[in-house]
């Protein structure tokens, strides 16, 4: 077991800890690696179809990636390798789940970033989409997660209640902005989910273990600024892989 270094920095590995995580050995190695999935949400509106996530692996459906283009899935959208279940020789170890929101996103090459938390020369009206368009989405979605046909183990909404781990920090929140019939000004409106990560009962996928996880809506709202945003799922975790 490791053990804390005096000076308060890192942990003094041990030879368990050595031997745990040694490469070559035909056991297997734990290393910290949330499994991530990505999705486009459009801007009239989740439909009833609702939205899959992890059902699609790298090289099939459709980058919703900044700038990437109608182009297939890449790591900068999913880490799955297959759809809806692990490889032979991976598990996975759950401990929580985090839905990152990201308003005005989009896979267009000449806009990826349509929607700015700052903004220069705007009328009074125009600004707001991006605090706007997250309350919209975080108000909304219902979150299930499904291990083979019947055991679920996330039944929970909406949005607000899976914030991510990390973000952007922002001071300011708005500034120069004048009555719209009179004047153009400049605006910092930032926001993003926040709260306590949402954990559950650890869940162990083993490797070939179908599962599933879900967001669906109540209705088709349809997002003030009219944009489209981008929205990820992040199964937090720890990957089990045999060592070769």
């Amino acid at each position: 077991m490791s053990m804390q270094s005096p000076a308060g920095g890192r942990p003094i590995l041990t030879q368990t800890d050595l031997q745990n995580h040694q490469v070559g050995t035909g056991g297997q190695d734990i290393i910290w690696a949330p499994l991530q999935d990505h999705n486009a949400w459009p801007s009239a509106g989740i439909g009833s179809g609702g939205l899959l996530f992890f059902s699609t692996q790298k090289g099939q459906g459709t980058s919703s990636a900044p700038g990437a283009g109608a182009v297939a899935k890449t790591i900068f959208d999913t880490n799955m390798t297959l759809g809806g279940q692990l490889g032979m020789g991976n598990d996975f170890y759950t401990i929580g789940v985090e839905m990152p929101v990201y308003p005005g996103v989009s896979n267009n090459t000449t806009t990826p970033f349509a929607l700015y938390p700052g903004i220069g020369s705007q009328a009074s009206a125009n600004t707001g989409f991006f605090a706007n368009d997250l309350w919209n989405i975080l108000c909304q979605g219902y979150i299930v997660f499904a291990v083979g046909t019947d055991r679920n183990f996330v039944q929970d909404g909406p949005l607000m209640n899976f914030p991510p781990t990390v973000g952007m920090d922002v001071a300011a929140a708005l500034a120069q902005i004048g009555p719209v019939t009179t004047s153009l000004g400049n605006a910092i409106v930032y926001a993003r989910g926040a709260g306590e990560p949402y954990t559950i009962v650890p869940v162990y996928l083993k490797a070939t273990q179908q599962f599933t996880f879900a967001l669906t809506t109540a209705a088709t709202i349809a997002l003030p600024s009219s944009l489209p945003a981008r929205i990820g799922a992040r199964l937090r975790g720890y990957l089990i892989r045999q060592v070769t």
